[in-house]
């Protein structure tokens, strides 16, 4: 699926307020959430632990598996200087703006099996363009648990509901 949407709880990991995502997955906030109702209902109150490699008879020292507790999947493998962070951790940054009333939270959500997670916070205004063409303004924080990238927040005007668009508000410049 191109959504790449983690359904490994049985459900789509995506919880959202506003309009329905193009795939029609999720969970829906009238009124939008907390971090806290973020973790839970979409998916993301797991956490990742590094384990040992072993080919059976020898432990691998350098590197370390990175597993999903909750499903015991592996999600990645790091060196031995990488630490996890775990979601409700990188959650905690977000609170504060939040709470500020400056910002909501618009969506959140898994990927690729809980590789990789999203928070999306709507900031106050928009930026006007012609007439009734507006952009929006996002604030995006993501989380990698394969390896591949580390905790990083940016400005987008892309709604965050899947990989794709994902993808879309990273490459954004």
């Amino acid at each position: 699926m191109s959504h790449e949407l983690d359904f490994s709880k049985g459900k789509a990991a995506i919880a959202y307020t506003g309009d329905l995502p193009w795939h029609k997955y999720g969970t829906y906030f009238e009124k939008g959430f907390t971090s806290e109702e973020a973790l839970k209902h979409a998916g993301l109150d797991y956490e990742v632990e590094l384990q040992e490699l072993s080919t059976g008879s020898q432990v691998l020292d350098s590197h370390k598996a990175v597993v999903r507790t909750d499903t015991d999947n592996v999600l990645g493998v790091v060196g031995n200087g990488y630490e996890p962070l775990q979601n409700k951790d990188a959650f905690r940054f977000f609170d504060a703006l939040v709470d500020g009333k400056e910002a909501r939270y618009e969506t959140a959500g898994a990927l690729k099996g809980g590789r990789q997670i999203w928070l999306l916070a709507k900031i106050k205004g928009q930026i006007p363009i012609h007439r009734d063409d507006i952009i929006e303004k996002y604030f995006l924080l993501t989380n990698r648990h394969d390896g591949m990238g580390s905790v990083a927040g940016r400005v987008t005007p892309v709604r965050v509901v899947c990989w794709n668009t994902l993808t879309a508000a990273i490459n954004h410049k």
